[in-house]
């Protein structure tokens, strides 16, 4: 596919990955239209604002008409939030994505790319997890997404849509919410001069943003089925924490903090990523770990 010209729709545009997905695809020549619920800004980046709320099929009428690509990125992604709220989780993430798919099937043509979760997986059986490892939900968020897995795929066997569905690992990169861990401790470490953290002995799987959209543009180039995404490594929680520290300062504490850990039917033990499925579409990440880390760093150091 050459994304010069395409036509690209985005929906949450305007969070972390959807940013960056956005420049991306501006620097490839597409036209991009960002969905949002907020009043749009018209001067922002280039890019076409239509206004729309997915759990509200009327106020998307017509929004995939003459798209080629639709990202579908919005969702309630906040594993604590999902547990408080299940039915706003359920109600956004599901149903949004069902609104959305019929737009998509009604205008014809359109490459549907869902982005999902690893969290889907659960507490992994083996490592590193491929895509035909079991689901597992543990709470309303990775349920959500594996219900909306499934009706993409229904709608790819019964209309034929044309999909592919992404499950990304831990993601991260500068402009990311301190409610996520990097970006939480590195804020931590400028503002406070100490690091409270909760369970430290998980291990996750860490990927660039920029490695991701990079990543999200492959697959919908080249790519059909499900993929996994992320940097086929894992990393313990507690060597995140002291690297952040090291690099910022070594003298800083890290501290327990009770109240920071999930509850144990929640917590995931351990993460890593097979992605032997995306590599055989050519796509290698290309930004370390360590590196990442500094960019991350160099630009909060800019905010405080």
């Amino acid at each position: 596919m050459t994304w010069a010209g395409k036509n690209v729709l985005i929906t949450g545009a305007s969070g972390f990955i959807g940013r960056y997905l956005v420049d991306a695809l501006l620097e490839k020549g597409a036209n991009v239209t960002g969905l949002t619920m907020s009043s749009p800004d018209p001067s922002d980046r280039n890019i076409r604002w239509v206004t729309g709320d997915i759990t509200d099929r009327g106020s998307i009428k017509d929004v995939c008409e003459d798209i080629d690509v639709v990202y579908h990125l919005a969702a309630i992604s906040n594993v604590p939030k999902s547990i408080q709220n299940p039915l706003l989780t359920f109600n956004t993430n599901t149903f949004g994505t069902v609104n959305l798919l019929e737009e998509a099937r009604l205008s014809g043509n359109v490459k549907f790319v869902y982005i999902s979760s690893a969290h889907v997986y659960g507490p992994p059986k083996y490592l590193p997890v491929d895509e035909s490892h079991p689901l597992n939900p543990r709470e309303p968020y990775a349920a959500s997404k594996i219900a909306s897995e499934n009706i993409v795929q229904a709608y790819g066997n019964a209309y034929g849509l044309d999909y592919a569905i992404i499950r990304p690992f831990n993601v991260f990169g500068p402009g990311q919410d301190e409610s996520f861990l990097i970006p939480g401790v590195i804020a931590q470490a400028l503002r406070n001069k100490e690091i409270k953290v909760g369970n430290t002995e998980p291990t996750r799987d860490f990927l660039f943003v920029k490695d991701c959209v990079g990543g999200f543009l492959a697959i919908a180039e080249k790519g059909s089925g499900i993929f996994n995404i992320g940097s086929g490594n894992e990393i313990r929680i507690s060597n995140v924490v002291e690297k952040i520290r090291d690099l910022i300062d070594s003298s800083i504490p890290i501290k327990s903090d009770e109240s920071r850990i999930r509850g144990g039917k929640v917590e995931i033990p351990r993460m890593c990523a097979n992605i032997e499925k995306l590599n055989g579409l050519g796509w290698y990440p290309e930004i370390g770990f360590d590196e990442g880390l500094t960019q991350c760093i160099n630009k909060n150091r800019e905010i405080f």
